[in-house]
């Protein structure tokens, strides 16, 4: 039997192989893994100073306030410092604290006996701190504020009454050196021969002003006396009594006492 001869026809004329090769496949390429979103930014505002507000004058030191920082991404939950500075610069720090965020406004209360400043003009403020993501906030302005100091109990006392605790010459020292007792509200009582009177008198509150400020009994009785004040207040040092036309004051315990007279 006779066999046709066959031939081969090369389709491609760009193969190198001979013409009964068959072309390479390419490999297939690696699936790609699908890219997380990134998460947002984490941003924090400025806090908002509330007060005091700039240039208010505190009567002692004052509760300051903030609008809260306004957050952006997953912060964690904020804290908030505080600074209290001499300079608007912050250069040295009077006082500072960080306190948690509360909804809304974050507060910060100096503790009872912080001590005065070294002078009355002062700025505070604040930045806004995320301390898990170690984020903070840009600070608030520096806002100016005065300080002054807080009343004494002779100076409330006086104006619960409404009178002025030294009208005329103004008494040497600073307050601060005795302690108010019992029996110093203010109310109308009647003496033991029946009159009535304004509890505690104007003087009676001058003398204690003046042991607040360091004097001795006696010094305090004879300053009022050299300065135009009026009183007929006498001190007992045998008893530790300062005796006035009703009532007496009496150091018990270290407290200034005001006991009222039940006879001449």
């Amino acid at each position: 039997m006779r066999m046709r001869a066959l031939t081969v026809v090369c389709v491609s004329a760009g193969l190198a192989a001979g013409c009964g090769s068959s072309p390479s496949t390419p490999a297939a390429a690696a699936p790609t893994a699908p890219t997380a979103p990134a998460a947002p930014a984490i941003t924090l505002s400025a806090p908002v100073p509330v007060a005091p507000a700039s240039n208010a004058t505190t009567s002692g030191w004052p509760t300051f306030t903030v609008n809260d920082s306004i957050k952006t991404g997953n912060a964690s939950p904020l804290v908030y410092r505080f600074d209290v500075s001499i300079s608007s610069t912050f250069a040295a720090i009077l006082l500072t604290s960080t306190v948690s965020e509360t909804p809304g406004q974050t507060s910060f209360t100096p503790p009872s006996g912080t001590a005065a400043p070294p002078q009355t003009s002062l700025f505070w403020r604040v930045v806004a701190i995320d301390p898990f993501n170690i984020v903070a906030s840009p600070a608030t302005a520096a806002t100016p504020f005065t300080w002054a100091p807080p009343p004494s109990a002779a100076q409330m006392m006086a104006s619960l009454e409404g009178i002025t605790l030294w009208p005329g010459a103004q008494p040497p020292g600073t307050t601060g050196h005795a302690k108010l007792g019992s029996f110093w509200d203010v109310a109308q009582l009647t003496s033991f021969n029946g009159a009535t009177f304004l509890s505690p008198t104007i003087d009676e509150i001058q003398v204690f002003d003046l042991l607040d400020r360091g004097m001795d009994p006696q010094s305090a009785i004879d300053w009022m006396h050299a300065n135009g004040y009026q009183t007929n207040a006498a001190w007992y040092s045998v008893v530790s009594v300062i005796g006035f036309s009703y009532e007496y004051m009496a150091l018990i315990s270290g407290h200034w006492d005001l006991v009222l007279k039940a006879g001449a």
